[in-house]
């Protein structure tokens, strides 16, 4: 697996999402991992993913939100597989595999609908979080942060800059040691790959304090007007988490798997499923979002 696979780049596109602010589009892509937070209904879970693809889509990332999404599959699965043989909830089982140290292990089918459940939320929030490394400037993020908190909003500002430069170092010594006659380990590549991340360390360090970096002050704050991306993403943020939040306290999106699977299927149900899955165009409706076209 490739370096360029692992690590996801931010890049401007001339779509409302990356034109408003940091901010509102942070919070329209927490709005939608606020789902899998909430929510364990299966419908629901697969409408959120239809609407973060959606936007994704109509963002022209939607690539970087399926390779996120690929990159979380291994970390689904194994929960997927680990929840039947950890939990002996339920009355239906399906697979016997006897005892060990006393405890006996029993695979139900509520365990494994469960397992499967807790898969898919770790997907969908994958997802959100991809959408969100994808549409949100960090750097611009970071200056809002900065004047909460100046140093961890630098020292999260160089991490998010040198994960790429230290994970090219280590493919590209990866690739020198094969083209070797005797190739190295995989653990003398790891060994120098760490011994260039820290040497990038002591000269960023370096760096930083021949420029003040050290006694620097909280910046005066710049007031930016507000654009009609901002106000149109901020508005489907909200309106976006409203419905969510709204929806779970009426009690909406119901699913118990224990001790027998049981799934609301109201009419409210579809119209939160439609309403989030809608909710992945809000920002682009209507003549005023137009900007140009983007295609992931």
């Amino acid at each position: 697996m490739s370096g360029a696979f692992l690590t996801q780049s931010y890049r401007r596109r001339p779509t409302p999402l990356h034109t408003a602010r940091a901010g509102a589009a942070a919070a329209f892509c927490m709005a939608f991992a606020l789902v899998p937070a909430l929510y364990q209904h299966p419908p629901t879970l697969l409408a959120a993913g239809a609407g973060i693809y959606l936007a994704a889509t109509l963002a022209g990332v939607s690539r970087q939100v399926r390779r996120a999404t690929l990159i979380g599959l291994p970390i689904a699965i194994v929960i997927a597989l680990v929840n039947p043989l950890v939990s002996q909830n339920g009355s239906t089982v399906i697979f016997r595999f006897g005892e060990l140290f006393g405890h006996r292990f029993d695979v139900t089918l509520e365990a494994v609908l469960f397992g499967l459940v807790a898969g898919l939320r770790v997907l969908v929030l994958i997802a959100a979080f991809g959408l969100f490394n994808a549409v949100v400037d960090p750097d611009e993020l970071m200056r809002a942060v900065r004047r909460f908190s100046y140093r961890s909003a630098l020292t999260a500002s160089l991490a998010t800059r040198l994960v790429p430069v230290l994970v090219r170092d280590a493919t590209r010594m990866s690739d020198a040691a094969r083209c070797r006659a005797r190739p190295a380990s995989r653990s003398m590549v790891a060994r120098a790959a760490l011994a260039s991340a820290l040497d990038r360390a002591v000269d960023v360090a370096a760096a930083l304090e021949l420029r003040g970096y050290g006694s620097a002050a909280r910046p005066a704050r710049a007031r930016r007007p507000w654009s009609r991306h901002d106000l149109r993403v901020t508005a489907s943020a909200v309106t976006l988490a409203l419905v969510v939040v709204g929806m779970r306290a009426l009690g909406v999106g119901e699913f118990e798997p224990y001790p027998s699977p049981t799934m609301s299927a109201s009419p409210s149900d579809l119209v939160l499923a439609l309403a989030l899955v809608s909710a992945g165009a809000l920002p682009f409706a209507g003549s005023g979002a137009r900007l140009g076209v983007a295609r992931g």
